[in-house]
């Protein structure tokens, strides 16, 4: 049931931001662009999530209330999810977290190398957490692996020959921190850079900090650790197919088509796209089709300014995000 404020505007409550990460994941806006959709199909019952990705989308149908048929070309990304899901019904965890205990052990570039062509479990997280810009392609540490390399031990195992090496390697004097889990241990060595100061020569190690300072690969597990809020699995169906053939058969009324194809312009995904087929899909279907994009030629009913990574120079740029819808 939707419900609606004094101005009469869709209301809908918080929910958890839950995501594997990808790249274009809509994880800050799903419930702007839900809060449009509904407004516009107050009705909607079951939500089609044709280009799933990432699965923000999709876990946040799943939190509104929506049944929920997530669909991803990639295979390999959708045995993932069904993997995830599978292990928080049957309540299978490892001694750090949802996931086997080895995928708690930094990945080096050279294993990066040999699992990110791999079609598997481990090649897929190691694509999710390893990879520069969630692209699953290049090695996101480079000249900078040994350092990650402790400072995850130091995180993840509390090791004590990390720590000394890294302090004698960056002429730090960090300390292993006491929280209880991995994750609070991460806050903890962020903040320990954060706060770190020393007066002699005080720039120079600074600038030796910047690269730790993310622990990329931790906040990404962290993200997925998340995951385990999910529910209602009854409601939430995969595929692993092209979008035009994802069989639809529920009520025109109570249905949501959601494309969310890579953008026309931008950084390339796994899968090819070819947008006219995209475009032909979302003007000729009988359903009521909403439409992601940035420059897709159709009138917008939802335009949102969005920071965006896809930059070559690497830096932040601010993106309109566009939403279309098919029966406008």
């Amino acid at each position: 049931m939707i419900n609606y404020d004094l101005f009469g505007k869709v209301s809908l409550p918080a929910v958890k931001n839950l995501r594997i990460p990808y790249m274009g994941s809509k994880n800050k806006i799903s419930l702007q662009l839900f809060e449009k959709m509904l407004e516009i199909k107050p009705n909607a019952k079951y939500f089609y999530d044709l280009f799933g990705g990432g699965a923000s989308m999709s876990f946040t149908a799943l939190q509104l209330g929506l049944k929920v048929h997530y669909n991803e070309k990639q295979k390999s990304m959708v045995e993932f999810v069904d993997y995830i899901i599978k292990r928080i019904k049957n309540k299978e965890k490892g001694n750090y977290g949802l996931f086997p205990d080895d995928f708690y052990n930094f990945i080096t570039k050279q294993e990066f190398k040999n699992l990110k062509n791999e079609n598997s479990v481990k090649g897929q997280f190691a694509r999710i957490c390893y990879s520069f810009g969630n692209r699953g392609v290049t090695y996101a540490f480079g000249e900078i692996e040994k350092e990650k390399h402790l400072t995850h031990n130091i995180v993840m195992f509390c090791c004590e020959k990390s720590l000394a090496e890294l302090n004698s390697l960056k002429n730090t004097n960090f300390i292993l921190s006491e929280k209880k889990t991995w994750n609070e241990r991460r806050l903890d060595f962020l903040s320990q850079i954060a706060s770190y100061k020393r007066e002699e020569d005080y720039l120079r190690i600074l600038t030796n900090l910047i690269n730790l300072q993310k622990l990329e690969e931790l906040k990404k597990l962290e993200q997925l650790e998340r995951l385990e809020a999910i529910k209602r699995f009854e409601r939430f169906k995969t595929t692993s197919l092209d979008f035009q053939d994802v069989k639809i058969e529920t009520p025109i009324d109570e249905t949501i088509i959601y494309l969310d194809p890579p953008y026309r312009g931008t950084a390339t995904y796994t899968e090819n796209t070819i947008f006219q087929d995209v475009d032909n899909y979302f003007l000729n279907s009988p359903y009521d089709c909403f439409l992601s994009e940035y420059n897709a030629p159709f009138e917008p009913v939802l335009s949102i300014n969005k920071r965006s990574l896809l930059s070559p120079t690497g830096h932040f740029k601010t993106a309109i995000e566009k939403l279309f819808y098919n029966r406008k």
